[in-house]
């Protein structure tokens, strides 16, 4: 779990991916919860839109090149 700007909370880091120009991004998901229901939702978004959250261990997020 990080926090991301994108989705104003915590969302699960499903991969680091590393963009053509060479940036790295982000591929996330998380739940957003209505009156009506449930919605799942994913982004791929830049890495400064991401922050660690405190105790979480992020060594088994995979890298991959775009």
């Amino acid at each position: 779990m990080v926090h991301s700007t994108t989705a104003n909370g915590p969302v699960y880091l499903l991969a680091w991916e590393r963009s053509p120009d060479g940036a790295w991004e982000a591929d996330i998901a998380w739940i957003e919860v209505h009156e009506e229901g449930r919605q799942g939702r994913t982004a791929r978004v830049a890495a400064d839109d991401i922050t660690k959250i405190e105790g979480q261990d992020y060594s088994d997020v995979p890298r991959r090149s775009g």
